[in-house]
């Protein structure tokens, strides 16, 4: 369960996931790739600092590198997910390794006969809460789904679910602004 939108990816995105996951596949370590990608992934965009370094057009290529190389070591990144956030990097793309890893969680999905979920929520959710909402949206689906969990307070309360192009909004920010609009048109 990583933290990422699979909705807003860019297509270099997708297409260095694409070719990560078959190397992957072939490898037979998906599972750990994935592993590993969201764990980045998650650091990144935890850390303020880390995801400024990695998107700025200030830092080297070579520097990004370093700081990847570092992470990836720490983090216990299986060798071929850390050459390719090396290469990510050195291609100028280390901003993109969050969307990197989402696309691979979906692709990863998908592989399993998943379904892949994005559920968006105000505050971070518990594990039981979790573990309680992915049951109940694949018992509505009727199969196995890979929920990727986000955290948007502008949300102000409620959920937001993606399932594909499909996105069900049941938020307090969209019920406010429903009310304003209602109110505007009166």
């Amino acid at each position: 369960m990583s933290a990422s939108s699979t909705s807003s990816l860019s297509g270099a995105a997708r297409r260095y996931a694409a070719a990560l996951f078959d190397l992957a596949l072939d490898a037979g370590n998906v599972d750990g790739i994935e592993a590993g990608l969201s764990a980045l992934a998650d650091t990144i965009k935890g850390d303020e600092a880390l995801n400024g370094v990695m998107t700025s057009p200030l830092v080297s290529a070579e520097e990004k590198v370093k700081v990847l190389s570092a992470l990836a070591e720490k983090l216990d990144m299986p060798d071929l997910a850390a050459r390719f956030v090396a290469v990510v990097a050195q291609n100028r793309r280390g901003g993109d390794i969050p969307a990197m890893a989402a696309a691979f969680a979906a692709r990863a999905a998908q592989h399993r006969g998943a379904t892949a979920i994005v559920a968006r929520t105000a505050k971070a959710l518990t594990a039981a809460q979790a573990k309680k909402l992915t049951t109940a949206v694949s018992s509505a689906l009727g199969k196995e789904v890979d929920v990727d969990f986000e955290v948007d307070p502008a949300l102000i309360g409620g959920l937001q679910l993606r399932v594909g192009s499909r996105l069900v909004d049941a938020s307090l920010r969209t019920k406010l602004d429903g009310m304003t609009n209602a109110m505007k048109g009166a």
